[in-house]
């Protein structure tokens, strides 16, 4: 092959191969720029949200009335109807108790072992800003879920014996942490605890044998 031919292959090659940089340097400097104006600040802005858990108890079954000395199940279960909650919480306070030793845990489903909490202990409160505790003015069965999430559900039986006739009361809620917005508690509405939270209120007959 004469000299220029090769010459001119040679430079053909190299502007060849100088080309095909040029273009995988100007596809990665595209690709960076999209992926810095577009695609990571979206990803950034979406962690930003505040996810939002929206715990709900979608039943609770106790009979209507009982005779004094019986012991009586009292069956809750909860899910989460919003984002993943770090943690959610069931509390069941019975105020007819200052004890829990005619409370006993049946069974139940959720991932960490239920509490429970005798009148006196220190338990959470307000739970929008800075949690305020209090002490503890009856008995207290709190179950949760570390995580809960979003659409799972996690259910509680109880085995409770009331200690005197009349009305025993219960009182129901869950709460999601981080307490982010009024549907991170279940009840809406309702009365306030002991803790200043919404419960919704369930009450036992108990009668004379």
């Amino acid at each position: 092959m004469p000299r220029n031919k090769r010459s001119m292959v040679f430079f053909y090659g190299k502007l060849l191969r100088a080309m095909v940089l040029v273009a995988v340097v100007a596809a990665a400097l595209a690709g960076y720029f999209a992926l810095s104006v577009y695609i990571l600040p979206h990803s950034y802005q979406a962690s930003l949200v505040p996810r939002k858990a929206a715990p709900i108890v979608t039943q609770v079954s106790l009979p209507p009335r009982v005779t004094l000395g019986q012991s009586f199940a009292i069956f809750v279960n909860a899910t989460n109807d919003g984002d993943e909650a770090d943690v959610q919480t069931v509390s069941i306070g019975f105020p007819n108790f200052t004890g829990t030793d005619s409370i006993k845990v049946a069974s139940h489903n959720f991932r960490q072992t239920p509490m429970l909490i005798i009148k006196g202990k220190q338990v959470g409160s307000e739970y929008v800003g800075a949690e305020k505790p209090v002490d503890a003015q009856y008995a207290i069965v709190e179950a949760m879920s570390r995580p809960w999430a979003s659409g799972n559900s996690y259910s509680i039986t109880l085995q409770v014996t009331p200690e005197t006739e009349g009305r025993f009361v219960a009182f129901v809620k869950s709460i999601a942490l981080p307490h982010n917005g009024n549907q991170a508690h279940w009840p809406q509405e309702g009365v306030l605890d002991q803790q200043k939270e919404l419960v919704k209120v369930y009450t036992v007959d108990v009668a004379k044998a």
